[in-house]
């Protein structure tokens, strides 16, 4: 019954049924099914259907935003249990926002999931972050990676500023910096100083694992 009750939230992510997922993961944990495997075979496993559709133009922006907005939710209730149901460690630490200035929030989250799908620890700031906001969590969480959002060409020089603010506190040469979003170019990265510029949810997952060497490509 508990890999039923597993494979019925696979199925809901991949339906984009959010009232149904949010009701099946209580369910499984009160059946005493651990917590890692709700996430690994039936959350993580559905959204990533859900990616391979989008990809290949099956899916749509809307429906991986609903399916993030799920997961997100599903992962809050499940992080105590994950506490205790730990048995991998994660490929690294991403600190992500959208910077200040920037209220847009649907790309940086499903990109902040997807992360989290492929095995990262991610703590998502979440819209009008500030350069000393990243810096400070960057250093509070130890992180690898700060993945850096805006959809707002008068916004984007917060990246300039939060890359000038990661060198003053001499913390450039370890930690990487992932800049994205609809103005952002690679050109724009390679001005300021990026090591890495993603088009989509799906080159930033590639990218954070060669950043953080797990990657061959």
């Amino acid at each position: 019954m508990g890999n039923d009750i597993v494979d019925q939230i696979r199925v809901a992510m991949i339906d984009c049924q959010t009232d149904q997922v949010l009701e099946l993961v209580p369910k499984a944990i009160d059946k005493g099914i651990v917590a890692s495997e709700i996430v690994n075979r039936g959350l993580t496993a559905g959204i990533r259907v859900l990616g391979d559709r989008f990809e290949k133009g099956e899916a749509f922006l809307p429906e991986l935003a609903v399916a993030a907005e799920t997961m997100k939710q599903a992962l809050d209730f499940l992080e105590p249990h994950l506490a205790k149901s730990v048995d991998e460690e994660a490929l690294g630490t991403i600190v992500i926002g959208t910077v200040q200035g920037d209220i847009h929030d649907i790309g940086k989250s499903i990109v902040a999931t997807m992360l989290t799908v492929a095995g990262f620890t991610v703590h998502d700031l979440g819209v009008e972050v500030t350069p000393a906001q990243f810096i400070a969590k960057t250093k509070a969480v130890n992180a690898d990676i700060i993945a850096m959002s805006a959809l707002l060409t008068t916004t984007m020089d917060r990246m300039q500023e939060t890359i000038d603010l990661l060198k003053s506190e001499k913390l450039d040469t370890r930690v990487k910096i992932m800049v994205g979003g609809a103005p952002v170019s690679q050109q724009f990265a390679d001005s300021i100083g990026a090591d890495a510029y993603g088009v989509d949810f799906n080159q930033a997952v590639k990218i954070a694992k060669r950043l953080t060497g797990h990657s061959n490509d």
